[in-house]
């Protein structure tokens, strides 16, 4: 508890006043359900009894001076003043409820937005390595219920605990007001009722563990069950699936029915010392009444209290257990937002040049007991164009990453303009790149909206020159809403290579100084990708141009051509020594082109 509130407090702490009067306003409410027994007690003694022909009671209410002056057989001036008191408290209920709820709500809800905010920056922020630490599902319930629910331990779960502990205290006070003898049993009961949550709380922590878990696990299922529904179809493995589905979520089911189980038997155990508790107070009262040590108001007051109290500890449970889920919410979030992002903060705060170059010295990266890079040396000053090729898992994508600050070597260093990559500022340093991944993500947005990522308040203009290079033009134009067609989640509605031309798109309309291109023609056909590198050429001007592709035909234009095997570079050079060396490269030139490569 005492990491909660270290962690948590800060979010909070600015809305203190509200909380505080929020819980004024609780504690008020316990005041006044507190001294409604006591009114009518009164009421019964003082007005009903006597009516009934009974002697009018010399009840120990706290509200004898109410009707303290008014003459004892004044049955309708003492109703009067009484039931006006009863709805006097009755409206100040309703005043304080209003308080206490809505104040409450209303500044807890910023901070939780808050927590929100700061998960979603941090994912965003994050480096690789600290977010390949943390399942989908993991950041999907960080930063939406988590947040929830750490807001819920400060305006109901301490609340209702110190409403709950307030009341079963004063309670306690008034009835042994009216007889000592009635403190006995709810005394025991509440400490064998204390010693049945604490022996089931450990369980209940280690339950709610698991239900983050599995509910991480199912979460990441369904996530990739929507997002692959295409792939999935077109392999035919829906069942596949749905089995895989139906294992996680029967493990949640089976955790779940473990946690009905536990608070079951918790409730049971529980509720049979209530009911002892309420009966035995009960016999006890009916013994006091017949004994006349106790008036008939005041056996009134003592079942409203009774009742009363049993709700309340009723509640605490309830808040008790509620608490142990929302700490498993909280140790998961702030342990995110603790969790140090030890790559993010080699970085510096030196701003890159306009114009930067980039240079790599015996750069290498492990992957488990090899290399998914190793020895790579590589100069690429500003306004080079550089074509890098290589068979599936050779290390291109990782090449890109890696100049860009997306990804950490092992051995070796980056330098940017001579300085190691790390002396710069990390946001800096991706605006100087104009970077279309591999694996193409659009947003659930228009088309023009998922060109002007970068910019969502970009002229019309502007978009539409950025898609006209590539070649978007040719699909958005013929729907009837143009670029303003939205497209479904990930693109869906699209083709594979709709989806990459938006991309490329998206990259130019940046503007960055480096353009990095990373496969995105792969789902094009030849005249379409040869008219999209043809455009890109007379749009780099001078800007640095990185293009990967696995056709040769489409880097015959760049400055040297790389082409990586198992990691590492096994040939480089202009377009034209590649050829004449008749290596790698100069074979699938030929393969893909059809035609003889004659020397000059």
């Amino acid at each position: 508890m005492k990491e909660f509130f270290k962690n948590s407090f800060p979010y909070f702490k600015r809305h203190l006043p509200a909380i505080i009067f929020s819980m004024g306003c609780g504690m008020g409410l316990v005041f006044l359900t507190l001294i409604t027994p006591q009114i009518v007690a009164l009421l019964v003694d003082r007005v009903l009894t006597p009516l009934l022909g009974g002697e009018a009671g010399q009840t120990g209410s706290l509200f004898n001076f109410l009707v303290a002056g008014i003459p004892q057989n004044d049955f309708e001036t003492i109703f009067l003043v009484l039931a006006g008191t009863l709805v006097g408290v009755a409206l100040l209920v309703l005043l304080l409820s209003y308080g206490k709820w809505y104040v409450g709500h209303l500044v807890t809800l910023k901070a939780e937005g808050k927590l929100r905010s700061d998960a979603m920056r941090k994912i965003g922020e994050a480096s690789g390595p600290l977010l390949s630490k943390y399942s989908s599902g993991d950041l999907i319930l960080i930063a939406t219920k988590d947040p929830s629910n750490v807001r819920d331990v400060y305006v109901h779960n301490a609340q209702f605990l110190l409403n709950g502990i307030l009341y079963a205290v004063l309670a306690a006070v008034l009835l042994g007001q009216i007889h000592y003898t009635l403190l006995f049993l709810p005394i025991v009961g509440g400490g064998v009722c204390s010693l049945i949550v604490v022996f089931f709380n450990r369980r209940a922590r280690t339950y709610y563990d698991n239900v983050w878990k599995d509910s991480s696990r199912l979460n990441t299922t369904v996530q990739e069950s929507v997002y692959g529904a295409r792939t999935v179809a077109s392999f035919a493995r829906e069942a596949e699936r749905r089995v895989l589905f139906d294992a996680d979520n029967r493990q949640l089911l089976k955790t779940n029915y473990g946690g009905v189980g536990l608070f079951a038997k918790r409730s049971l155990s529980t509720q049979i010392v209530r009911l002892f508790v309420f009966c035995g107070e009960l016999a006890l009262a009916v013994w006091l009444g017949l004994s006349h040590e106790i008036t008939a108001g005041e056996f009134t007051a003592i079942m409203g209290y009774m009742g009363t109290l049993i709700w309340q500890l009723t509640s605490v449970l309830i808040n008790i257990n509620n608490m142990q889920r929302n700490f498993v919410s909280a140790r998961r979030l702030f342990g995110f937002l603790n969790d140090p992002d030890e790559v993010a903060t080699q970085y510096g705060h030196t701003m890159p040049a306009m114009r930067p170059s980039i240079s790599f010295g015996g750069v290498g990266v492990k992957s488990g007991e090899g290399c998914a890079l190793k020895g790579v040396d590589l100069d690429l000053p500003y306004g080079k164009k550089l074509g890098v090729m290589g068979r599936t898992g050779s290390g291109k994508t990782l090449l890109c990453k890696l100049m860009q600050g997306m990804a950490e070597c092992d051995e070796g260093e980056i330098l940017l303009d001579g300085e190691p990559i790390h002396t710069y500022d990390r946001e800096e340093l991706t605006r100087r790149f104009s970077y279309a991944m591999q694996n193409v993500f659009l947003f659930s947005n228009t088309i023009a909206a998922n060109i002007a990522l970068y910019d969502p308040f970009a002229p019309e203009e502007k978009i539409a020159r950025a898609g006209a290079l590539a070649e978007v033009d040719e699909f958005a134009r013929r729907f009837p809403d143009g670029y303003q067609t939205t497209v479904g989640e990930k693109g869906f509605g699209l083709s594979g290579g709709q989806k990459q031309r938006i991309s490329i798109a998206r990259a130019l309309f940046k503007n960055a100084p480096i353009l990095v291109f990373d496969d995105v023609t792969s789902a094009l056909d030849l005249e379409t990708e040869r008219q999209v590198f043809k455009n890109l050429e007379r749009e780099c001007g001078d800007r640095t141009l990185v293009i990967v592709t696995h056709r040769a035909t489409a880097l015959k234009n760049c400055d040297e051509i790389l082409f990586l095997d198992a990691g590492g570079i096994v040939e480089r050079g202009s377009f034209q020594e590649l050829m004449e060396r008749g290596g790698n490269f100069a074979e699938i030139y030929e393969r893909q082109s059809g035609e003889m490569v004659f020397e000059e």
